[in-house]
């Protein structure tokens, strides 16, 4: 239950100006994922064991099968690969790597104009804001640019411990977390080589933004206590906040905190899914398929209106964050789950139209 990782389905635009002194984090880039697929699908390259062995290429695609539910035998991604290499179509497209052959010309050109820029520090400058002024935090995240991956995720990251070529997903405090921007998923918007950049740049802030928090929660005594707690309860409100407050990020850019009312509606039925869920997780009677099927369908299903958890998350950092302020949301990234849930609890209380947690579900946080 512990290996849950965090996605990235739709974007935004951006903020500006890294004004934390204590935030010292790099992004460390690698491009060499991408390029090699490129280079294979123009006849440039035809070794496909080393293109599947490159690190990028070999998080994207056991995370592929992941995402599809599905497991395969090590050969599948060389098979599936060689029929790219020769163009052979594949009607199970378990890797996305149709898109990438689809696509070829639009990924060289937003893989070309993100090499041209400094993604990295526009993206820090973003986040920086969000984590808390008087706590150091320190870190070196690896970022790996992919032309594949399944359709269900723009970009994604996990925690990852290397064994040899092939990677390990671990938990908390285990291994590094690493970052995964699919290319082939970005340029399928109907928009120009940049706007598709733009988009790059909101994926990139939210998928860096999951990172970070899970480096910060490496030194935070709240948190380690936190993940002393391995029960299903603890891990979906923990994915509810850390998924909550990286797509509020991505929202402020794209509508200036004003969403539609459509959106509000959408999330308004996320808070009762949300408060459904919780409430069967501490079941005594709950199994260990139902608890999987709970959490992946939290922030795995594929839209907004199913992914319950992430939907529900948004919107309570959005109300927190405008309705409490800045500094309450920021706090919350500090004391963890609860403090998020009471927070957004608290203002429940006093504004009649935000819809309310369940009292029975916030019992669960007294064990």
């Amino acid at each position: 239950m512990k290996a849950v990782f965090f996605l990235l389905l739709f974007i935004p635009q951006f903020l500006p100006a890294q004004t934390n002194p204590n935030f010292n984090v790099m992004l460390r880039l690698d491009f060499s994922s991408a390029q090699a697929m490129i280079d294979m699908c123009e006849g440039m390259a035809n070794n496909v064991n080393r293109v599947a062995a490159l690190k990028g290429n070999a998080i994207a695609a056991a995370t592929s099968m992941v995402l599809a539910r599905t497991q395969l035998p090590p050969e599948a991604f060389l098979h599936k690969l060689e029929l790219l290499r020769d163009n052979f179509r594949d009607t199970d497209d378990v890797f996305g790597l149709q898109g990438t052959r689809e696509h070829l010309d639009d990924i060289k050109a937003l893989l070309t104009e993100t090499q041209r820029h400094a993604v990295d520090r526009r993206v820090l400058a973003t986040i920086a804001q969000f984590f808390p002024e008087n706590i150091q935090i320190t870190a070196a995240i690896p970022v790996y640019f992919v032309a594949m991956g399944n359709e269900r995720a723009a970009a994604f990251v996990r925690r990852v411990r290397w064994n040899g070529a092939s990677p390990e997903f671990v938990g908390e405090n285990e291994g590094e977390p690493v970052v995964v921007v699919n290319l082939a998923r970005l340029v399928e918007y109907p928009h120009n080589v940049k706007g598709q950049f733009i988009e790059l740049l909101s994926v990139l802030a939210h998928e860096s933004f999951h990172a970070v928090f899970s480096t910060f929660q490496e030194t935070s005594p709240v948190w380690t206590q936190w993940h002393q707690r391995h029960d299903p309860f603890a891990v979906l409100t923990e994915l509810v906040q850390n998924e909550g407050i990286a797509y509020y990020i991505s929202m402020q850019q794209q509508m200036n905190d004003n969403p539609p009312q459509e959106w509000y509606d959408i999330a308004s039925h996320s808070i009762v899914a949300l408060n459904e869920a919780l409430l069967q997780l501490q079941s005594p009677d709950l199994t260990h398929a139902q608890a999987r099927t709970l959490i992946m369908d939290a922030n795995l299903s594929g839209s907004l209106e199913k992914n319950y958890g992430a939907t529900a998350g948004n919107l309570m950092a959005l109300e927190i964050d405008t309705k409490l302020g800045r500094p309450a949301l920021t706090e919350s990234i500090t004391k963890g789950p609860e403090d998020f849930f009471q927070k957004y609890e608290t203002l429940s209380q006093q504004y009649g139209d935000v819809p309310k947690i369940s009292a029975e579900v916030m019992k669960g946080f007294e064990r």
